[in-house]
C-alpha cells in the first residue's frame, strides 16, 4: 500500500510539472523589475534590466525615460553607441566558371493520374491529453498495486489460520482451529456461543461473558469431595495398586479423572483414555503417541510392544481409563497384561455396577485394585461453591444475581448432584433471562420442577 501511495503522488508531481507553463520573459517584465529595483535603491540592477528591454523593445518609450531618468540621477552618461566601421572596398576575387544545375524537369503525369503529395510530419501529441494519459496510467499503477497486495495478504492471512490448531481435551489430537469437533474421536472442541440479544444484554449486566452453566466438562472447575480426592492422590502417589471410582450418572467422575490427570502430569505420564476400544490396538497407538515414542511408518505396536513402551518414559505411567462399566473379556486381558508391569498404574471410573462386572470379568485384575471411592452428591456449601466458580469463570462476580435463598433451592431441586446444578442453574437463568430479573430469588428452580414432571407425565 504505501509503495502505491507514493507512486500515486510520484505521478501526480509529474503532472503538476507539466501543467506548469514556461512563461518568456518581455520587455515589459524586464521594464517592470527595473521599475522595482529603482525604488528599493538598486539603479545597476534597474539600468540592467532597463538595457535587456530595450534589446528586446528599442522603441519601450517607457524604458528609455527611466533609464534618462536614472542616469541623470546617478551622473552617467549612456555608453555611446559602438562606432560605425565603414566597410572597406576588397579585392575582386576570381572564381573558376561552374556551369549552371541542370534544371529540375519535372515528371510529366498523365490526365486521371493524382499527382503523388508529401506525407506531412505527424504533429506532436497536445500537452493535456498527455496529462491525462499520464494520470491514468499512475491511477491504473496504485490499484494494481493495491490487487497484489491483498491478494498477497489474503493467502498469509490463509496460511497463519491453517498451522494453528486446537487439541482435544478427550484424546489430545491436533485440529484445525476452526473445527468444531473433534476429527478423531467427535468430541466438542468448543462450547456452543450463539446467544440471543436478550441473552446478551442480560449477560452484560452481570458482566457474563456467555452463559456459565453448560455442560461442558471444565476440569480446573472441579469442586467437592475433598474426602475422596484426598484418598486418591494418596494411593495414587503410593504407586502400589490400581483405584476405581464408582457413581451414578452425573456425579463428576469424568470431571475428576481430567482433573487428576492434569494435577499429576508433573510427577506421572497421566493419560485420559475416554472409553474402552474394541480394539487393544488402538489403545496402544494412542499410547505411544501420548508418549512420543519414535517408530518406523509401518510399525504397528501389539502386546508383545507392551513393556518397550512402558520403559520409553522415565516417569510411570498413569493411565485414566472412564466408563468402567463397559469393559469387555477382550479389552481386558491386555489390559491385565499392561497392569502387571513395572511403572503402569490404572485409575478406573465407572457406574456402580462397573464393580461387579470387573471383578466378574478378570478377578486377578480386581484384586489389584487398592482403593475403591463412591462419589454420591454435593453439599449445600459445595453446590455454592461450584455455582461461583462457574460465573467467576465466564466474568461474573462471586454469586451475583443468585441469592442465598435461590441456591439453597437449588440445591433441593438438584439433589447436589452436578450435572443436575448445571441443568437446573440453566433454566433458572433462562427463566430470568425471560421475565428480565435482576435478582434470582427463593422461588428459582420451582418451574423446573413443574416441567420435569410435566415430561415425565408425557412419557408415560
Amino acid at each position: 500500500m504505501g509503495i502505491g501511495i507514493c507512486l500515486l503522488f510520484v505521478v501526480w508531481c509529474l503532472v503538476l510539472s507539466l501543467q506548469a507553463p514556461a512563461h518568456a520573459q518581455s520587455a515589459d517584465d524586464y521594464y517592470n523589475r527595473a521599475v522595482n529595483k529603482y525604488f528599493l535603491g538598486d539603479n545597476e540592477g534597474a539600468i540592467k534590466d532597463l538595457h535587456e528591454a530595450l534589446s528586446l523593445d528599442p522603441n519601450h518609450t517607457k524604458a528609455s525615460e527611466l533609464l534618462a531618468e536614472i542616469q541623470k540621477e546617478t551622473g552617467k552618461a549612456a555608453p555611446p553607441p559602438p562606432p560605425k566601421v565603414e566597410p572597406q572596398p576588397s579585392a575582386p576575387i576570381l572564381r573558376p566558371y561552374l556551369p549552371p544545375p541542370p534544371k529540375k524537369v519535372e515528371p510529366k503525369v498523365p490526365p486521371g493520374i493524382f499527382k503523388p503529395q508529401a506525407v506531412p510530419a505527424p504533429e506532436p501529441m497536445p500537452t493535456k491529453l498527455l496529462q491525462q494519459l499520464l494520470l491514468w496510467m499512475g491511477v491504473v499503477s496504485v490499484l494494481i498495486l493495491v490487487l497484489l497486495f491483498r491478494i498477497v495478504y489474503t493467502n498469509f492471512k490463509d496460511y497463519i489460520e491453517s498451522r494453528k490448531t486446537q487439541v482435544c481435551a478427550e484424546c489430545k489430537w491436533a485440529n484445525p482451529s476452526a473445527a468444531e469437533f473433534c476429527s478423531k474421536c467427535g468430541a466438542r472442541l468448543k462450547p456452543w456461543t450463539g446467544v440471543t440479544a436478550a441473552q446478551r444484554k442480560w449477560y452484560a449486566k452481570f458482566g457474563w461473558k456467555r452463559n456459565p452453566f453448560t455442560l461442558d466438562i471444565l476440569p480446573q472447575l472441579f469442586t467437592g469431595y475433598q474426602t475422596q480426592v484426598e484418598g486418591v492422590l494418596e494411593k495414587v502417589y503410593l504407586k502400589s495398586g490400581h483405584i476405581i471410582i464408582l457413581g451414578n450418572k452425573g456425579v463428576g467422575k469424568t470431571t475428576l479423572l481430567k482433573w487428576l490427570a492434569d494435577k499429576l502430569k508433573a510427577e506421572f505420564h497421566a493419560v485420559y483414555i475416554p472409553r474402552p476400544t474394541d480394539n487393544f490396538d488402538d489403545l496402544l497407538e494412542f499410547l505411544a503417541d501420548s508418549l512420543k515414542v519414535k517408530k518406523p511408518k509401518d510399525k504397528k505396536y501389539t502386546i508383545y510392544d507392551l513393556e518397550s513402551l512402558a520403559s520409553s518414559t522415565s516417569k510411570n505411567i498413569l493411565l485414566m481409563l472412564d466408563e468402567a462399566h463397559e469393559f469387555t473379556t477382550e479389552f481386558e486381558r491386555p489390559l491385565r497384561t499392561l497392569g502387571d508391569l513395572t511403572g503402569v498404574n490404572f485409575v478406573l471410573a465407572g457406574l456402580m455396577e462397573a464393580r461387579e462386572k470387573i471383578k466378574t470379568l478378570s478377578a486377578p485384575f480386581y484384586d489389584r485394585i487398592i482403593l475403591e471411592v463412591t462419589l454420591e452428591h454435593l453439599t449445600v456449601k459445595e453446590t455454592e461453591e461450584m455455582i461461583q466458580k462457574r460465573i467467576e469463570n465466564v466474568g461474573g462476580t462471586g454469586l451475583h444475581p443468585f441469592t442465598p435463598e435461590s441456591i439453597e433451592n437449588i440445591y433441593k431441586m438438584s439433589q447436589g448432584i452436578p450435572r443436575m446444578i448445571l441443568k437446573v442453574c440453566d433454566w433458572v437463568i433462562t427463566d430470568a433471562i425471560r421475565h428480565d430479573l435482576n435478582v434470582i430469588g427463593e422461588a428459582a428452580g420451582e418451574g423446573y420442577k413443574l416441567e420435569e414432571e410435566v415430561k415425565g407425565e408425557e412419557k408415560k
